[in-house]
């Protein structure tokens, strides 16, 4: 009944169908040419834009080359020549500036290149150098120059053709070059030889008896007609073809249809406007396009009825017999498969496709179940690992030091370190301490590998360095000492390349030794970075009896030493590029200037920059340290009185003014010093005797070379009798004594040097 139900219903709609085939097939007809002419069209378009981009990018080419300062007719002449070796379609190209764009004595500045096919290369043609050559009022440049409105717009010449080049068909189109202030000051060029493209156009032919049309809109221009002699309308007003006012196109580059009727025949046209202006357009008399149209269908039609009568009736019993059925059992076994029931089984047993997927269906449950809890337990475990590492990470940054200031109390240095991991821990570290009241140590060092091993050896190699630092050992004997006993046990056979310095303080000497390291940098006051000279050394951890090299440098107030590790300079870029110790000395010198803190962080960011998305491949560690002196701190002595206190906060406000201290962090600071002040006042000399006086030492400091800029007040409150009355005997001393210090009420101000 159901094969019967259908053949009823479609013997009744074939007369329908039989009607209505010769207009589907007439649209498909039309849809196979309209595509055709679209995919034709775009592949022109495609070309139209490279040449525009082409000329956008030589464009910007010739900006950097005004911006750049360095006018040289070697650096012109290379631009044009290595942009131009990138048009893969153009002849030539060049680069062209305004009347005394460049310089005051120069009227006329252009490049321009070509591609010679002789020799088969792209050279510069000095023609265009000579001062003979006016090319401000040549056509191409003033059709160009009235055309452009700005940055990244194009504009096209008529076309033309060249009959001393290519002798062939051509067109030119351009780009401007804009100043900073939007000022045209010049323009670019590229030159297309198009007669290829036209050529290829000509042979479109979906019928005997089409033809083309190609021609310039903006330029009334016709580049080609293919129509029965249409050679003779190249060059000539569009106006000249009758039919041409019949031409349906539209200005966002699709296909338009139209229709027109020429010496008695009917035309149907598929036209497209190029993206610079240009007419296309694909002219068909429409009995052609159908000719085939009829006789086919007529034995489609025959086809399709026998065809689909017999396949209905083979359908209907294999729909009901071996489809319906099995594939009811499937479907319905999938969805609750899908509910999330990963114990159910698919129950179909037929030995065909629909079988075969039941089966592969149940293996793929059995395998999803299993690879759910597998999934689970890596995913468990790989927590586990990250929370470890997040810990390990977390250790290994609290062991370095890390707050700046790091010596608020010391004005004659300032020290900044950074050191950032290529994984979630690294084998950098670097470490800063003072050995004595007059000693800073300052270390930096690189473990072999990455990863958690090398974090563990730079744990024990940072400890035993510290650790025998502080022993009061010189820097040789701390690393003769730590070597051996790296070596000890050592069968990872890892290494560790360092440097290590100490600082006098008072005297500027600098006593250090270099295992293996990379040299660091040294500025000088008023001078440039250069490299320190040190020797490399030999690691650390290397071989047990090795003896190391102390020597030693001064340096002066205004010096600044620079630490780093490898990572710095063998950073790698996407291209395998490496940073290099010449890049790095250039970016160091670039921030020379720099506080300590923008010092690291701009050189982070080079490296960052030249990167360019590369994965870290090794850790990043610097360290910088300058000399100071003490001239940024200010320190009086006081009693300890209450009716001091607005002296003492009039001494703090007087100070961080002059350091641009802003308003409302100065309040704070202040309200923080009456309590520091009043606390010692009540509760700091309850162990002396009311005949004697208590005082306050107040010191007073900036440090700008770390960012933000830190200001501290420190306070002392000796108790020790000899050491009061020496202040006070101090405080007697006349203005012209060599201390030079003043008197301001209770307050004696001590100058710092």
């Amino acid at each position: 009944m159901i094969v019967l139900s259908f053949f009823s219903m479609i013997t009744a709609a074939f007369f329908v169908y039989s009607a209505a085939t010769t207009n589907n097939y007439r649209q498909l007809r039309i849809n196979e040419v309209f595509n055709t002419a679209a995919f034709e069209s775009e592949l022109v378009n495609k070309m139209i834009s490279e040449m525009e981009y082409n000329a956008i990018n030589l464009a910007f080419a010739g900006y950097h080359y005004y911006i750049s300062g360095e006018h040289t007719d070697e650096l012109g002449i290379s631009i044009v020549v290595e942009n131009f070796t990138t048009f893969s379609s153009a002849v030539g190209g060049g680069i062209w500036f305004e009347p005394y764009a460049l310089a005051n004595d120069k009227r006329r500045v252009c490049y321009y290149a070509f591609f010679d096919p002789a020799a088969r290369i792209v050279r510069h043609d000095p023609e265009f150098l000579s001062e003979e050559y006016d090319y401000h009022t040549q056509m191409w440049y003033t059709t160009i120059a009235s055309r452009i409105y700005g940055r990244y717009s194009t504009a096209w010449t008529a076309p033309y053709f060249d009959e001393i080049g290519t002798v062939s068909l051509m067109t030119t189109v351009g780009a401007g070059i804009y100043n900073e202030e939007g000022t045209l000051i010049g323009m670019s060029t590229v030159d297309w030889q198009i007669q290829n493209m036209v050529d290829r156009l000509s042979t479109i032919k979906p019928t005997e008896n089409s033809f083309i049309l190609l021609a310039s809109l903006r330029d009334d221009y016709i580049i080609s007609n293919t129509y029965y002699n249409g050679t003779e309308y190249t060059g000539l007003s569009l106006q000249n073809l009758p039919w041409y006012n019949e031409l349906i196109y539209y200005y966002d580059n699709s296909v338009g249809i139209g229709h027109f009727t020429q010496g008695g025949v009917e035309y149907i046209s598929f036209s497209r406007l190029f993206s610079n202006g240009w007419l296309f357009s694909i002219v068909i008399p429409s009995h052609e396009i159908f000719a085939e149209i009829e006789i086919w269908n007529n034995h489609f039609t025959i086809i399709i009825a026998v065809s689909f009568l017999t396949l209905l009736v083979l359908a209907s019993y294999l729909l009901s017999r071996l489809i319906n059925r099995p594939l009811y059992k499937l479907t319905s076994g999938v969805a609750e498969l899908g509910s999330g029931n990963l114990n159910k089984r698919i129950e179909v047993h037929s030995k065909d496709e629909i079988g075969t997927l039941a089966i592969a269906f149940n293996k793929m449950t059995i395998d999803l179940k299993a690879s759910i809890e597998q999934s689970a337990r890596e995913r468990a475990e790989k927590e586990r690992i990250s929370a470890e590492l997040d810990v390990a990470t977390k250790i290994q940054v609290s062991m370095l030091p890390g707050r700046f200031p790091a010596f608020p109390d010391r004005m004659e240095f300032s020290i900044y370190a950074t050191m950032q991991p290529a994984k979630e821990v690294g084998g950098d570290f670097y470490d800063f301490f003072m050995v004595d009241n007059n000693t800073l140590a300052v270390v930096i060092a690189d473990v072999s590998g990455k990863g958690v091993p090398a974090a563990l050896f730079m744990v024990i190699t940072k400890t035993l360095i510290k650790n025998n630092a502080q022993y009061g050992k010189s820097p040789k004997d701390v690393f003769d000492t730590v070597n051996k006993l790296l070596c000890e046990n050592n069968e990872a056979d890892m290494f560790v390349t360092a440097f290590m310095g100490y600082l006098d303080i008072s005297s500027g000497k600098f006593s250090f030794v270099n295992a293996g390291h990379n040299p660091p940098l040294l500025k000088r006051a008023g001078s440039v970075f250069e490299w320190f000279p040190v020797k490399p050394g030999f690691i650390l951890a290397g071989f047990e009896d090795t003896s190391y090299k102390q020597d030693e440098i001064t340096l002066g107030k205004g010096d600044l030493l620079y630490l780093y590790t490898d990572g710095v300079t063998e950073a790698f870029n996407c291209n395998e590029e490496m940073f290099t110790d010449f890049r790095f000395l250039e970016t160091a010198n670039k921030y020379k200037d720099a506080c300590l803190t923008d010092l690291l962080n701009g050189i982070k960011s080079e490296i960052d920059l030249f990167a360019d998305g590369a994965e870290q491949a090794d850790d990043i560690t610097m360290l910088v340290l300058k000399i100071a002196g003490s001239a940024g701190m200010k320190e009086m002595f006081i009693d300890a009185a209450v009716e001091n206190l607005d002296t003492v906060i009039d001494f703090v406000s007087a100070e961080l003014e002059k350091a641009g201290c802003p308003l409302d962090l100065q309040s704070k600071i202040v309200l923080a010093v009456e309590e520091v002040f009043v606390n010692i006042v009540y509760y700091a000399y309850k162990s002396v005797t009311p005949s004697e006086i208590g005082g306050v030492i107040i010191r007073m400091a900036v440090d700008s070379e770390v960012n933000p800029v830190f200001f501290w007040v420190v306070f002392r409150a000796p108790i020790d009798p000899e050491e009061i009355a020496a202040l006070h005997s101090f405080s007697h001393r006349s203005q012209e004594t060599k201390g030079k210090a003043w008197k301001q009420g209770t307050c004696y101000l001590l100058p710092a040097n």
